[in-house]
């Protein structure tokens, strides 16, 4: 992988844009004492080196969201292939990532309430999969830092399958009304559609 260098310019930019995303091209330009087309021609190089994303970071304590943490150790690389492929596009992970030491991949997900939190973890979780030895599940209590996560806000139901291959609809907790299902899904029924 090729490791981007940061002018001072482009820093500048993603240090002000950090603090309020929304800043226009014009504020930008004459905090930085440039022109907007120069700043302009900054971010455009900033997204296409895949330095920099503009997308919306959601409050999850504001949606009465609740996070867990999940860490897990896998045993071998195909298992961690397999996993990280079949929960790429989990709209209830927030973080996906591998990671050097006991642990080797971590979770960040989301549930709406504790029912749907007890069954992302112990039924239809990312840390029941094949090849994983172990597991450890944490409730976040508070989020210090960053406010704003990006969690994935569905504004349509897509399938009827979840991304990992369950079907809510033939689940015991979905069909007694213990789980909400999956927010990519046609059987979805939270607040993150």
């Amino acid at each position: 992988m090729r490791v981007e260098k940061l002018s001072n310019t482009k820093k500048k930019i993603l240090s002000i844009l950090y603090e309020d995303g929304r800043k226009s091209l014009v504020d930008l330009a004459k905090e930085l004492g440039i022109t907007h087309v120069a700043v302009r021609k900054h971010l455009t190089q900033l997204e296409k080196q895949g330095l920099m994303k503009v997308q919306a970071g959601v409050n999850p304590v504001k949606m009465g969201l609740k996070l867990v943490l999940v860490f897990m150790e896998i045993d071998n690389e195909e298992h961690m292939m397999d996993i990280v492929e079949k929960f790429r596009d989990c709209p209830r992970i927030v973080f996906l990532a591998s990671m050097v030491g006991g642990y080797n991949l971590v979770a960040l997900m989301v549930a709406e309430n504790d029912y749907v939190l007890e069954c992302i973890s112990t039924v239809c979780a990312v840390r029941r999969m094949q090849g994983i030895r172990r597991s450890e599940v944490y409730l976040i209590a508070d989020i210090v830092r960053p406010r704003f996560l990006p969690v994935k806000i569905t504004y349509e139901k897509k399938m009827g399958k979840a991304p990992c291959g369950r079907d809510c609809s033939k689940c015991p907790r979905y069909t007694s009304s213990k789980c909400l299902g999956c927010p990519a899904t046609i059987h979805y029924r939270g607040t993150l559609l």
